[in-house]
């Protein structure tokens, strides 16, 4: 099988995942990385539209970010100033690539752009340093009045949230417009057979704002025209294309992979995490239906165990609600013994570590080093958002059922071990606090790819993981790292693992 894929921009999670994950019977074909953008710098889409078209004349299927297509990834899809003609005219490029392979599976993906509730320009416009909050409410509040249940109180901060975005409130508003112009067009191609499948992730999504509204008017042209088993619409982005990938490898080999879910709380399902806007246990179901599968009830008729680590709740551990959520109403003990029981019944068993937000839980880890656990896991993610980690577990899981690919397996648990926890849940804090000031630098600053800051990430990584985990240790023989972004939120991590 061959696949060709069009990533959602250039970072390690996008770009180097796909070609991480344990393999099965395909082969996957990705652009030259001097084509991707970098950050801000858009992709050359002219070329990558010219590199499609040479390479998918063969494909047996195409995941394609039209994202990329169309603006040059997640980043400049925010920040262009194109006018809609063009941008309707790139993403017609699709029904070329349709014309030239006929018989090709066709798997698309296209954000709502989001709107942080933050003020930072590091992934927005400029402007988004001085009124980026502001934006935010001004999308929450236009959405709760138009629902009636504006508040007094925030009627009256709208008032204020007007005159503070007053000069920068038409290019936001316009962008925004014009890239759900691009969306409504581009699902046209969902709806006439251009394309086979279509996931609109909801990118740091939430109850009320822009992208609500805009998810809402999306969702008002699935439902017209009866799209619910061709699209999926639910919090998501950078696991998108892992997700297609499972899926465009599942379909191939026919198979529809049964998926039982287990969660460490009665009350995780109902959990709304982090950056999302909907129940813990709903986004669970469109994954599974996403990647192709099916969620089954009972263990015995399961190919996958899907155990995902959640509490009641989700707080950082110096807020009084934690230890109700974590240690009262989630039992670690009982998930642990579970999936050692589902590995004895033979399954597959993947583990989404959803606890915490943006790193792996260090708990849980430490509990299944002790039960020699870890590298009996066929999958395991525990970065980013609660949707992150489960699409890439999911993606890794699918995979191994169809590939058993144990030296693949084997290389992405450990460097999920090593980036989720070691970096994501400790070295990274380490290494901004104390050691980031001293060198005149911050969060958002690095110096460069290759320079200071990334060698004492990777002498701190190395040095977590031989201290805390030197079972893992021992099975890595070399560690490089790169900032690929300049900044500390992720890393370029490569593991040479030992044979």
């Amino acid at each position: 099988m061959k696949i060709v894929m069009l990533p959602l921009d250039e970072r390690p999670c996008n770009f180097n995942y796909p070609q991480m994950m344990p393999r099965a019977n395909y082969e996957l074909i990705m652009p030259p990385k001097e084509l991707m953008g970098d950050k801000k710098t858009p992709a050359d889409t002219a070329q990558l539209r010219t590199w499609l078209c040479e390479n998918v004349s063969e494909a047996d299927a195409c995941i394609l970010s039209l994202d990329t297509l169309i603006y040059g990834g997640i980043v400049p899809s925010r920040l262009h100033e194109l006018p809609l003609e063009e941008l309707i005219a790139r993403a017609d490029t699709v029904k070329e690539l349709r014309k030239r392979n006929p018989a090709m599976k066709l798997y698309l993906f296209q954000l709502i752009m989001r709107c942080p509730d933050y003020s930072l320009s590091d992934e927005e416009p400029d402007y988004y340093d001085d009124c980026g909050r502001e934006l935010h409410l001004f999308g929450r509040y236009t959405h709760k009045k138009r629902l009636g249940i504006l508040t007094e109180e925030e009627r009256e901060d709208f008032e204020r949230v007007k005159q503070r975005t007053e000069a920068v409130i038409g290019d936001y508003l316009g962008r925004r417009e014009k890239n759900l112009a691009v969306l409504l067009h581009d699902l046209e191609m969902i709806r006439d057979g251009t394309a086979d499948f279509f996931i609109v992730p909801q990118d740091d999504a939430a109850v009320y704002g822009f992208t609500s509204m805009d998810q809402m008017t999306v969702r008002t042209f699935l439902k017209d025209n009866v799209l619910h088993m061709k699209t999926a619409m639910y919090p998501s982005a950078d696991d998108t294309g892992l997700i297609l990938l499972g899926r465009a490898v599942a379909e191939y080999n026919g198979l529809t992979p049964k998926i039982y879910v287990h969660y460490a709380s009665t009350k995780a399902e109902s959990v709304v995490p982090w950056f999302e806007d909907r129940p813990l246990g709903e986004t669970v179901k469109y994954h599974i239906l996403a990647v192709h599968g099916q969620q089954v009830y009972s263990l015995p008729e399961a190919d996958i165990v899907l155990s995902v680590n959640m509490g009641s709740g989700m707080f950082d551990a110096s807020d009084g609600r934690y230890a109700m959520a974590y240690d009262v109403e989630r039992n670690l003990a009982e998930f642990v013994a579970y999936l050692r029981y589902a590995l004895g019944m033979q399954k597959i068993v993947a583990v989404g570590d959803v606890a915490a937000c943006n790193g792996s839980d260090g708990e849980l880890l430490r509990i299944l080093d002790g039960e020699g656990l870890l590298m009996k896991l066929h999958a395991y993610a525990g970065w980013n958002t609660s949707s992150n980690t489960l699409g890439t577990a999911v993606c890794m899981a699918v995979l191994y059922l169809i590939g058993r690919d144990e030296r693949g397996r084997k290389q992405f648990l450990l460097h999920r071990y090593y980036e989720d926890h070691a970096y994501m849940g400790h070295v990274r804090g380490d290494v901004t606090k104390n050691k980031l000031p001293a060198l005149g630098l911050d969060y958002f600053h690095a110096d460069g790819k290759n320079g200071k800051v990334a060698a004492l990430v990777r002498e701190g990584i190395v040095s977590y993981m031989a201290e805390h985990f030197p079972s893992l240790s021992a099975l890595v023989e070399e560690v490089a790292v790169e900032m690929p972004w300049r900044r500390m939120f992720e890393i370029d991590l490569r593991l040479k693992v030992k044979e």
